[in-house]
């Protein structure tokens, strides 16, 4: 019943409608998870989020974890955390939209994602570099789709503006970049 209450969103709360992350972006992150199709464990629901650039708060990724769990006990399928991400929209969109926040789930998405780090560590000593690689790649993949051109674009602008060693770029200089 809970997708009932989710679906009661306002028509006309502009708000709520610029903060979404649209569905096939959504399941594209959840796909790159998601390696053999039995769905994504219930605790990556919350690196999965931040990879889409929600910060749900600890409080919330506890509730859909609950949830999840009450269904199966390690897994959850794209159907019920693409309401969880629903929700959690909900709740960001009462707060303002934060490139920076933002950015900083991508690259622990990135990081988690293309180095295999445990979270623990990238919470606890975060690399300052990401690879121009993976940026590139998850521009390409994920989300407003970048064009080759586009990418090349903005390749350039990384090297012309941010701190680059061994292939791998600052990442707040990224995400400075971005703003």
């Amino acid at each position: 019943s809970s997708s009932a209450h989710s679906r009661l969103s306002v028509p006309g709360d502009v708000g709520v409608a610029e903060m979404a992350v649209p569905d096939e972006e959504i399941q594209e992150v959840f796909k790159l998870f998601d390696q053999d199709g039995s769905g994504i464990k219930i605790k990556e629901i919350g690196t999965v989020m931040r990879s889409l650039g929600l910060a749900a708060s600890e409080a919330q990724l506890r509730e859909f974890k609950a949830e999840a769990e009450k269904k199966d006990s390690s897994y959850v399928q794209f159907a019920d955390f693409l309401g969880f991400v629903k929700r959690a929209e909900k709740v960001e969109a009462t707060k303002s939209g934060d490139v920076a926040k933002d950015m900083q789930g991508m690259k622990v998405g990135l990081l988690h994602f293309f180095d295999k780090m445990p979270t623990k560590q990238i919470r606890n000593s975060p690399p300052e570099n990401v690879k121009i690689a993976d940026i590139k790649h998850i521009l390409s993949s994920v989300g407003e789709k970048m064009t080759e051109e586009e990418i090349e674009e903005m390749t350039r602008e990384v090297r012309a503006n941010c701190r680059i060693q061994d292939g791998r770029v600052n990442f707040d200089d990224f995400v400075a970049l971005l703003k």
